[in-house]
């Protein structure tokens, strides 16, 4: 996975105390959910803002999601298998094109993977905790608030409690607002 961004734990920090794009501060970016990308992939759901979304990042803008990601996407679409919502032939395809374009996006520093490492596994416990998390979603808030993201993108109403990161959802009225209003917010700067 070497095409991938942010391979260490301190990639990740250095990127999020610094700006590899010059003099204008730390970047503004947004941590991606796993909902996103399989809406965004997945043939029998309303990809519409997704896709939207996934259009707005760009290298001064990126989004921000775990390797994580990676493994949930392939757990989801084998439940739609499994529930024969879709093929697994298709199933496949959406994943290999999904792998293809983050892998892309990664190269073009439009997407940032953080590896999820014991820092971060340690990090979800609060979460967990305090917030009555799963493992799964403790791990990406862990790691948004590890790196400081500016908002947490999901279309999950589980992070309804979270306080330190603005949590959009695509699927709200103003969402498209929001995600204007944070990337000309980072272009003033």
């Amino acid at each position: 996975m070497g095409i991938f961004k942010a391979e260490t734990e301190e990639a990740a920090s250095e990127w999020s105390r610094s700006n590899p794009h010059g003099a204008r501060g730390r970047i503004m970016a947004i941590y991606i959910d796993t909902n996103v990308f399989y809406n965004a992939y997945c043939p029998i759901e309303d990809r519409l803002a997704a896709d939207w979304l996934l259009k707005q990042i760009e290298a001064e803008f990126p989004g921000i999601t775990s390797e994580w990601t990676i493994a949930e996407m392939f757990r989801a679409f084998k439940k739609q298998v499994n529930l024969d919502r879709i093929g697994e032939k298709d199933a496949q395809i959406a994943l290999d094109l999904f792998l293809s374009q983050i892998g892309e996006y990664a190269q073009k520093e439009k997407l940032i993977l953080v590896p999820v490492k014991m820092i971060l596994i340690m990090a979800s416990r609060k979460f967990i905790f305090s917030q009555n998390l799963y493992a799964a979603d403790a791990i990406h808030i862990a790691c948004a608030t590890n790196v400081k993201v500016d908002a947490f993108i999901t279309f999950d109403s589980d992070f309804k409690k979270l306080t330190k990161i603005p949590i959009l959802n695509p699927s709200d009225d103003k969402f498209k607002d929001s995600i204007k209003k944070l990337k000309v917010k980072y272009l003033k700067k």
